[in-house]
């Protein structure tokens, strides 16, 4: 089934007094792997409760295809090796920041549509969010993406009201506006080398948190991790960076002279944007 189809489904609603969620679960005896229509559900705590990773939502929203000269792509998330839906710039830099943050295990993009129900004052209205979270801790959590000087009165009135709905859920709920655009390049920078491949050997990485105790240069620990040719172990040094094992900041400059230091020697919340 796809995505303009199950839109097509939605919007054939029905008009029940409170807000509904509509989606298509993952189905493993279908040819596609998703179930043949969608399954829907009034909010409450029992559909907080469902275990989402089973479920498995497949995006319901159709794309226009470009957002902003960007075409819709996917983004690697490093945590469980697999692709998310993106369907602007803005949004895949939201994205970005959220793996970078460490707490989020998976994403789904666009899961699933709330319909809101005849007590919201968005009755006949629905709204897809941009991404289901599931936590570290195994519980789950909703988020919107949208800049913030292009939220007005109706995109307001809308994440109201998805706020309601999510809390109703159990779920924590957070409309993503955007963060400083030197520190998202910084951490895009350094997404680069998130991958397993950049991890360097634990004999390596345990050299370079040691010698970042105090303080060190990117260059210095480059040249510390590989003598021969330091340009190689700029990737190692980066994905200790991603991996928030050594602390930076976001706010400098940030090339060969930026001071990296370990982690868990710094004061918390030295790492900021």
């Amino acid at each position: 089934m796809k995505p303009v189809e199950i839109a097509r489904l939605i919007a054939r609603r029905r008009f029940s007094k409170d807000s509904e969620l509509h989606w298509v679960p993952r189905d493993h005896s279908s040819p596609t792997g998703y179930a043949d229509g969608t399954t829907f559900a009034l909010v409450d705590r029992s559909v907080g409760r469902l275990d989402w990773s089973v479920i498995d939502p497949m995006k319901v929203r159709v794309s226009k295809g470009a957002s902003h000269f960007f075409t819709g792509s996917e983004y690697f998330w490093s945590r469980t090796r697999t692709h998310v839906w993106c369907e602007s710039q803005f949004e895949r830099d939201e994205l970005m920041w959220l793996d970078f943050g460490g707490q989020v295990q998976k994403v789904w993009s666009q899961p699933f549509g709330v319909v809101f129900g005849m007590r919201s004052p968005l009755a006949g209205h629905w709204h897809v969010p941009d991404f289901l979270l599931q936590l570290s801790d195994g519980s789950y959590a909703l988020r919107d993406v949208k800049p913030l000087d292009r939220i007005d009165d109706y995109a307001q009135l809308q994440f109201d009201e998805t706020a309601r709905v999510s809390a109703a859920l159990g779920w924590p709920y957070e409309v993503l506006s955007g963060h400083s655009v030197h520190a998202t390049r910084i951490v895009e920078w350094l997404s680069a080398s998130r991958h397993d491949r950049c991890r360097p050997p634990a004999d390596i990485e345990n050299r370079i948190l040691d010698a970042a105790r105090h303080g060190k240069t990117r260059l210095e620990l480059c040249e510390l991790a590989s003598p021969e040719f330091p340009p190689v172990a700029c990737a190692w040094v980066d994905n200790l960076a991603w991996r928030r094992l050594l602390a930076l900041d976001l706010s400098m400059v940030f090339n060969s002279n930026a001071i990296l230091t370990t982690a868990r020697h710094t004061i918390a919340g030295a790492i900021r944007g």
